[in-house]
């Protein structure tokens, strides 16, 4: 018997100012531990990883003002905020 891959649900979130019209889509669930793991590990750098896992697209922009090649060249307050606005959403998902 085959297994089925679980289809896993995102959230897109909204950041707050000063980034008015960013947004990210974020996976809600289907996360590996790994990734909580790495979030709660205590290191910045293990943590922007694990965050650059959760978000699947965004509008971010980097210190130039160009569009954000990676998630990690957009401002550390920015992905801050992503992260709480991330948590909030996934918190208020209802359950399966």
């Amino acid at each position: 018997m085959s297994q089925a891959k679980v289809q896993a649900r995102t959230v897109d979130i909204v950041l707050s100012s000063p980034y008015e019209g960013w947004t990210a889509t974020m996976k809600a669930d289907g996360i590996p531990a790994r990734v909580f793991i790495e979030l709660q590990s205590g290191s910045v750098e293990r943590s922007l990883a694990a965050v650059e896992r959760l978000i699947v697209k965004h509008n971010f922009l980097d210190e130039s003002g160009a569009p954000a090649a990676s998630v990690l060249d957009a401002p550390m307050d920015a992905l801050s905020d992503a992260i709480s606005k991330w948590s909030e959403a996934v918190a208020a998902l209802p359950p399966r």
